[in-house]
């Protein structure tokens, strides 16, 4: 299966070390062509957390990442998504979820179960989970890896290499900082 496509979402307020982490990890890592940024325009599991216009985020973010691979899209914004469902059945209408890879946090695994229709993105898109230090607990304890164990390819290859959606937990060093605890300095 060739997925050349990440799709990364958050509220990047502010961007920081970590999430640049994750764009570089994933980016060597998944061998991508394109890392998509997506500005998340509200999540159902948090309040809204980025009070400056799209415009003035996605200008913000383009100036502060360096990484030519990566796009930063208004996607949610302009067609008001509510969850990365809506952002991905949306996608899907257009073009193939194959060619794809959703990333997230390792700290969304433990709350993946919450997310809407969360059934149904794990089995429309495979998702790289970037490992992030104080959530380990979330690497065997989270309920979609009790629900679907079989579902983990603990190697990176045979993760890129699956012809179904899968999950993969990339690496094991990350950075400890978050955008909340920032945001409360």
């Amino acid at each position: 299966m060739t997925r050349t496509i990440g799709l990364y979402g958050g509220f990047f307020n502010p961007l920081h070390e970590g999430h640049l982490h994750v764009i570089k990890t994933s980016a060597k890592s998944l061998n991508l062509k394109k890392l998509i940024l997506l500005p998340t325009y509200q999540n159902p599991l948090k309040e809204n957390q980025n009070p400056k216009s799209i415009y003035y985020q996605i200008s913000d973010l383009r100036l502060q990442i360096k990484e030519p691979l990566v796009k930063v899209s208004d996607f949610e914004h302009r067609y008001q998504m509510k969850s990365t469902y809506d952002v991905l059945k949306k996608l899907s209408t257009k073009c193939s979820l194959n060619s794809f890879y959703l990333i997230i946090g390792l700290d969304q695994l433990g709350h993946f179960h919450e997310w809407m229709e969360y059934e149904w993105i794990t089995k429309n898109i495979s998702i790289c989970v970037i490992y992030r230090p104080r959530y380990d607990d979330f690497i065997e304890n989270s309920t979609v890896k009790k629900q679907h164990p079989n579902l983990f390819m603990p190697n990176l290859a045979k993760f890129i290499n699956s012809s179904t959606p899968c999950f993969h937990i990339l690496g094991d060093s990350g950075v400890n900082i978050s955008s909340s605890e920032l945001r409360d300095v």
